[in-house]
């Protein structure tokens, strides 16, 4: 049995906040029903794509049910409201105000279901100057500082990031905050409000915020907030790079790249005396560690010295490098999922292990609209005759794929 086992999650997201957060209560047993609009999720049209899917609507979406319904039309907001009567969780990451105006917020819903969650992810918080904004996630990602951080590191040039940090920590803040209200509602009985924004989530996550908003005098013989964009990044003879955490010129971490160098004249070279005078010489320190590293014959070897000297290391690899080690083969790291066709397609599995319970990445992703029969059947009672007349008069709709 799954830990989620027996919790209905009604899943309003689309793109990839909401959707990477149901997709960990799905993993973890939730029986999560994907609510797709019309014109369907926008990460359905991607590439790569494989029997009308695009496997990055894959990755997010696998394992969930799918409905399809119209919700500018009553009915199909009806439906919406019988529905939740049957569900524990509401998720959804509208614009605000979007669900208010079809008639599916949090306090019409509380009137129906009183132990419904319902949690509500946005850009900037659904109050506050900023409600109206759109927002995706490079857009939060620059509003928030990690764009700036990250273009600091790299001496003024600034990019957008291509990982949607936003999106994806908000996810995993998201399906926290879930978690924990379920807990909640088993003392009280009753479901939670739970507004989320993706700004706030990346301020929450910023290990480095701390740092910026300290504007008091910082001593000279210490790194601040420990600089991870200044570890080393080293080369052996082999042609294989590899990065090195901690900082070389912090206490304590300079005398481990001396010892694992062998070079013990380094700790009375005045260049290097102290932290301070190490970040001065800072191009210089580099250059030595560099010029060390080239003259290793693997990276393996790199590691096992500098593990030796108790300093980790880990070689830059590509998501397809990582997929072939024993190491992903032995921890179950990636899981293959039917593409609804004759093959099959590779992901990343869940990361959980759990000792009594599966927690594995399961099950097929759904064309839109495919589940609208089991579902409404199941859940409402309505016939088959009823659920065609639905889709007759297109407030349910359905688009399967082509093989």
């Amino acid at each position: 049995m799954r830990p989620l086992a027996g919790v209905r999650v009604l899943d309003f997201t689309r793109v990839l906040s909401g959707p990477h957060a149901t997709r960990m209560l799905c993993d973890l047993g939730a029986d999560v029903i994907k609510v797709e609009q019309p014109s369907g999720d926008l990460t359905r049209f991607s590439s790569p794509r494989v029997n009308s899917n695009s496997t990055y609507f894959i990755q997010q979406n696998v394992g969930k049910r799918n409905i399809s319904i119209d919700l500018e039309m009553p009915e199909g907001v009806d439906l919406m409201r019988r529905l939740v009567a049957k569900c524990d969780v509401l998720i959804e990451n509208f614009r605000p105000g979007v669900m208010s105006r079809l008639g599916l917020d949090e306090k019409t819903l509380r009137l129906q279901n009183q132990r419904l969650i319902y949690a509500s992810i946005t850009g900037y918080g659904n109050t506050g100057p900023w409600v109206g904004r759109r927002a995706y996630a490079p857009v939060v990602n620059a509003e928030m500082g990690l764009t700036k951080r990250q273009g600091d590191a790299r001496g003024g040039q600034y990019a957008n990031d291509p990982f949607s940090h936003a999106d994806v920590y908000t996810a995993i803040e998201c399906a926290s905050a879930i978690l924990a209200a379920l807990y909640q509602r088993e003392r009280t009985g009753v479901g939670d409000y739970i507004d989320l924004s993706m700004a706030q989530t990346l301020l929450y996550v910023n290990e480095h915020a701390h740092d910026e908003l300290w504007d008091e005098p910082v001593s000279p013989d210490a790194i601040r907030s420990f600089r991870p964009e200044d570890y080393a990044v080293l080369t052996t003879r082999d042609g294989i790079t590899s990065i090195v955490s901690g900082h070389p010129a912090e206490r304590g971490t300079f005398d481990c790249f001396v010892a694992a160098m062998q070079k013990p004249e380094m700790l009375k070279d005045p260049q290097f005396a102290d932290v301070a005078s190490r970040v001065k010489n800072f191009d210089a320190l580099m250059l030595a560690i560099k010029e060390w590293a080239a003259a290793i014959d693997t990276a393996d070897e790199l590691e096992r010295r500098l593990a030796e000297n108790k300093l980790a290391t880990g070689k830059l690899r590509s998501v397809a490098e990582v997929a072939k080690t024993e190491w992903a083969n032995q921890r179950n790291a990636f899981v293959e999922v039917e593409d609804r066709g004759e093959g099959r397609v590779k992901l990343p599995n869940s990361p959980w292990i759990f000792a009594s319970a599966d927690t594995s990445t399961r099950g097929l992703v759904k064309y839109r609209g495919e589940d609208n029969a089991e579902v409404f059947g199941e859940l409402l009672g309505l016939t088959a005759e009823q659920i065609a007349d639905l889709h007759r008069r297109k407030i349910l709709l359905q688009r399967l794929g082509k093989k």
